[in-house]
């Protein structure tokens, strides 16, 4: 009985040195009890005297090593576009613009001794200095009239008839002028610009001796010199 348990103990030993003696044919590499190959401290496998190139293995040598089939890969036919043909525009047609006129220049204008007339009876109270509603009519058109004229001098007068006394008609007058002036400035126009006298009864235009001679005297006369730029 104990032979027969011998003899086949003895022939495992000797089928596991083989595949052992099969497993270490790489002799190119320093290997340990365990016939695993031995790494030092880097993670390199050691080389023995034995090892060339061709004994190079995965996992020590790196892939660069071990020889592998080279398959070439041929390289992709990439197709020839032909380059576009340059289209030149045709030039356009240029256009005649016509020239600009040039603009004229500002002309100013003279406005030299207008003279304007208003009736005392219409546009005063008897003995008064008050603008009533016919005087300040015509004192608005004036104004709208004046706008743009530049003014060298605006002068008005106040006239009276002879009735009544010297000094009280040439202060009438003066006031009358004054009323005028007032009013323009309202309107726009400078005062300063503006001169007022009183002539009193001295420079009668009609015969005093009948009513309609003296109405016409009582007046206040305005006189604008100036210029207007068109």
């Amino acid at each position: 009985m104990r032979l027969r348990t011998i003899l086949p103990f003895t022939a495992l030993t000797l089928l596991a040195s083989a595949a052992s003696a099969q497993t270490v044919s790489n002799d190119g590499y320093a290997r340990d009890m365990s016939a695993d190959v031995v790494k030092n401290p880097f993670g390199l496998c050691w080389h023995t005297g034995q090892w060339t190139e061709t004994k190079a293995v995965p996992g020590c040598d790196g892939e660069a090593r071990v020889r592998m089939e080279y398959v070439p890969v041929a390289a992709p036919v990439v197709p020839q576009v032909a380059e576009p043909a340059l289209v030149v525009a045709p030039r356009p047609t240029p256009i005649a613009v016509a020239p600009i006129a040039p603009v004229p220049a500002m002309v100013p204008v003279s406005v030299r001794r207008q003279s304007i007339t208003l009736g005392a009876d219409a546009s005063f109270d008897t003995g008064k200095a008050d603008l009533k509603g016919d005087g300040q009519a015509k004192l608005d058109e004036l104004a709208a009239k004046l706008r743009g004229v530049e003014f060298d001098s605006i002068r008005v007068t106040g006239h009276t008839d002879n009735v009544g006394g010297e000094a009280a008609n040439q202060k009438l007058s003066l006031r009358r002028a004054n009323a005028v002036k007032q009013y323009l400035a309202k309107h726009g126009i400078d005062p300063a610009k503006i001169k007022t006298t009183g002539q009193g009864k001295t420079k009668p235009i009609a015969d005093n001796k009948s009513a309609q001679g003296r109405a016409r005297n009582r007046r206040v006369q305005i006189e604008i010199n100036g210029t207007r730029t068109l």
